[in-house]
C-alpha cells in the first residue's frame, strides 16, 4: 500500500490509471497489475476461480481504487470468464470483456516474436486496456434480457443440430424396415408441437405392419390413427403409404429387437422436440417485452424461430456504431486482398463473427426465396437483382444477409429513437 499526502493523491489519482489485465483460463486465471508506460504494478500471479481466493483480488483492486483509476480487462473465452467478471462486478469493480480478436490483433503489433504464456497474455490484454482505456465496455450481466436470450438461443441450435443428427440415424434405419416410408411424412411442425413420422412410427415402425392388412382395412386403420392424433384423415395419402410398403423390400427381418430400435430413437427425437419447444416459448416470452420484437416480426422472410433468433444473436443494436459495424460483427465483409497491379478476382466474406447469427440470417434468405414474396420485399428484390446481374444464388443471398442487416440496424434504431430510448 502507498503511502502519499492527500493533495499528492488527489493528483495522482487524477492521472494515473491502473489496468487489471486477466487471462482466463477453464478454473483459473492470471492476473497482472499495470499502470501507463508498461510499469507493472503487480507481477502475474494466479487465482482460482472460487470466492476464497476471489475475495483477495476484489481487497486488492479496493486498496488499489483509492489512490488511482482502475479497471478490469479481460477476453470473451466462452463461458469461462463469467463467474469471475460476474463476481467482480458484484462486487463494484469495473469490468470489460473484450473480443479475443481485437486483443490477439493488438498484440500482434507488440510481441514479433509471439510467444505465448498466461502471464504474457495477462499483460497484453493489461497493456490492451491501457491503449484503449476510453473506450472499454463495461461488462453488465445482471438482468440483461439480451444475454438471457442468447444463452437460450444457443441452447435451441444446439438441441436442433442434435435433432437433426437422430433423424437421420433413423431415417437410415427405416430405410431397412420400411424403404421410403420417410418421404412421405413431413418434418416436425414447431407451431404444434407435432411431428407425423414419429406418431406414425409408434403405430407401424415395419413394412410387415402394413400389409399384414388389406389395403381397405390398412386405410381404415390409418383413418381412426389420423383422427385420434389430430391429423386430417386423407384417403388417398394412406393408399399411397400402401403401395408403398407393398413394392418396399425390407433388409432387417421383423423382430422385437429391430422395434426396439426404432422406438429408442423415436423416444430421444421427442425428447429433443420437447426442449425445442420448451427453449423457444421461454425465448418469446423474454423477447416479447423487447421494442424491436414486433418490428422484427414484420420483416420479410422472418418467421416464429428466425424472429427470436435474430434478436438473440444480434443483441442490443444500440451497441453498434452504426449498420457497418453490425455487418462486420455479422463477419459479413469481404477480405479484399490488394497489392500493388495484383488485385483479387474472387473476394470471400471473412466469417469472423458468431457463425450461429449467419446461420439464422441464411435461413432467412431461404424463407424469402422458396416461399411467395412477402409484402415486406426490399432484400427478396435485391437478391434477385443480384441474380439478374450474374451472381451465384449462394452468393446473391449472402449480399441479401448484409442488406437485410442494413435494414434491421436502420428499423429498430428508428423505433428505440422514437422511444426515446437510443443513446
Amino acid at each position: 500500500t502507498r503511502v502519499r499526502s492527500s493533495a499528492a493523491s488527489d493528483v495522482y489519482k487524477r492521472q494515473l490509471m491502473i489496468c487489471v489485465g486477466i487471462d482466463v483460463s477453464k478454473r483459473k486465471s492470471t492476473v497482472c497489475f499495470m499502470a501507463p508506460g508498461d510499469k507493472i504494478i503487480r507481477r502475474p500471479f494466479d487465482v482460482k476461480h472460487t470466492k476464497e481466493e476471489l475475495q483477495p483480488l476484489v481487497d486488492e483492486i479496493r486498496v488499489q481504487a483509492k489512490y488511482d483509476e482502475i479497471k478490469v480487462v479481460m477476453e470473451s473465452t466462452g463461458v469461462y470468464h463469467l463467474s469471475i467478471a460476474y463476481f467482480l462486478q458484484q462486487n463494484g469493480i469495473f469490468v470489460s470483456v473484450v473480443n479475443a480478436l481485437k486483443v490477439a490483433n493488438f498484440n500482434k503489433a507488440e510481441n514479433f516474436r509471439h510467444t505465448k504464456t498466461d502471464s504474457i497474455d495477462s499483460t497484453n490484454i493489461a497493456r490492451y486496456g491501457i491503449a484503449y482505456w476510453a473506450k472499454l465496455p463495461q461488462f453488465d450481466l445482471n438482468g440483461d434480457k439480451y444475454f438471457l436470450l442468447k444463452r437460450l438461443c444457443d441452447a435451441y441450435l444446439n438441441f436442433s443440430e442434435e435433432r437433426s443428427r437422430i433423424l437421420l440415424q433413423l431415417q437410415s434405419q427405416l430405410e431397412q424396415t420400411m424403404p421410403g416410408i420417410f418421404d412421405l411424412f413431413g418434418g416436425f411442425d414447431i407451431n404444434s408441437g407435432k411431428d407425423k413420422l414419429l406418431d406414425f412410427l409408434e403405430r407401424y415402425c415395419h413394412i410387415e405392419d402394413i400389409i399384414a392388412k388389406s389395403e381397405a382395412e390398412f386405410v381404415a386403420s390409418y383413418r381412426e390413427w389420423a383422427k385420434e392424433k389430430g391429423y386430417r384423415s386423407n384417403e388417398s395419402k394412406a393408399a399411397t403409404i400402401y403401395a408403398q410398403a407393398k413394392n418396399g423390400i425390407p433388409s432387417i427381418p421383423n423382430n422385437p429387437i429391430v422395434r426396439e430400435t426404432i422406438m429408442w430413437y423415436v423416444g430421444l427425437l421427442r425428447r429433443a422436440d420437447e426442449a425445442l419447444m420448451a427453449s423457444l416459448t421461454r425465448m418469446e416470452d423474454i423477447a416479447k417485452d423487447l421494442p424491436e420484437y414486433e418490428l422484427v416480426g414484420e420483416m420479410g422472410g422472418v418467421g416464429r424461430v428466425t424472429r427470436v433468433a435474430l434478436i438473440a444473436q444480434i443483441g442490443d443494436v444500440r451497441r453498434f456504431k452504426n449498420k457497418h459495424s453490425l455487418i462486420c460483427f455479422a463477419g459479413l465483409t469481404p477480405s479484399i486482398h490488394e497489392s500493388g497491379k495484383f488485385r483479387a478476382s474472387q473476394n470471400y466474406i471473412v466469417k469472423k463473427g458468431p457463425a450461429q447469427l449467419r446461420k439464422v440470417l441464411y435461413q432467412v434468405m431461404m424463407s424469402l426465396v422458396m416461399h411467395k414474396i412477402p409484402k415486406d420485399d426490399a432484400v427478396y428484390r435485391f437478391i434477385k437483382k443480384k441474380e439478374a446481374e450474374g451472381k451465384y444464388k449462394k452468393v446473391a443471398k449472402v449480399a441479401g444477409m448484409a442488406k437485410f442487416l442494413r435494414i434491421y440496424y436502420g428499423r429498430v434504431m428508428h423505433l428505440y429513437r422514437d422511444l426515446g430510448l437510443a443513446a
